[in-house]
């Protein structure tokens, strides 16, 4: 009897880290390209590798809006997360939002998740996840950890069908939320789960973030379709 739970409890392991490890694009990369209306204001990319038991995601943002060729506002996201067991394990964060600065801190502990930034410090639920998107469970989320004033935001996701959504000319079929609450914004998903899209409003204006032609994309691009 004790096999048979260890047997289980191994598979229900199994089950919970597929999901994550299917999110991974095979060239270990995503990149997009991100528009404010029709102007192109800058690059997100997002870089995974492993060692040994552990995950590793980096987080690049690189923002910059112009108006009449002067630059009115500037955004850099710097975000280092360890993942173990489909679990965040740590996390560091730097931003640059046009001018202010943050930071942000984060462990996973026995109490919880140790977190220390902006709003203060304080110990956030265990399964905790951050706003950094990546991860498809997002969706199943009722609080995210706010990656750059270190905050607890509740939200509310609704699926809202399927979706094709062309990339660079090409068709992609897509699973689309939407996010309420402490977040407004919408969500999109490929076929194995990785993310594809987000768009929400800024000031204004509609800020879409679009997967790019980058070589290394296009491969897990083409392995969606073939899903």
């Amino acid at each position: 009897m004790r096999k048979l739970f260890f047997v289980l409890a191994v598979l229900a392991a199994a089950m919970q880290t597929l999901p994550l490890a299917a999110a991974i694009p095979a060239t270990q990369k995503l990149a997009f390209e991100v528009l404010r209306g029709d102007a192109d204001i800058g690059r997100h990319e997002v870089t995974f590798r492993r060692e040994g038991e552990d995950l590793h995601v980096d987080v690049a943002i690189d923002l910059e809006v112009k108006l009449a060729f002067v630059t009115v506002f500037t955004y850099r996201h710097r975000n280092h997360e360890v993942w173990r067991d489909g679990k965040l394990v740590s996390i560091e964060t730097e931003t640059n939002d046009d001018g202010k600065e943050y930071k942000l801190s984060g462990r996973a502990t026995a109490e919880g998740f140790s977190v220390e930034g902006a709003s203060g410090s304080f110990v956030a639920p265990a399964g905790i996840i951050p706003t950094s998107y990546w991860n498809p469970s997002t969706v199943d989320q009722t609080q995210l950890l706010d990656t750059q004033k270190g905050r607890l935001l509740n939200v509310s996701v609704a699926p809202e069908g399927k979706e094709q959504i062309v990339v660079e000319g090409q068709s992609l079929t897509t699973q689309r939320y939407r996010m309420s609450g402490d977040l407004r914004l919408e969500l999109w998903y490929g076929p194995e789960g990785q993310w594809s899209r987000i768009a929400f409003d800024a000031k204004g204006s509609q800020v879409v973030y679009h997967l790019t032609s980058d070589p290394q994309i296009q491969a897990s691009l083409e392995a969606g379709q073939a899903n």
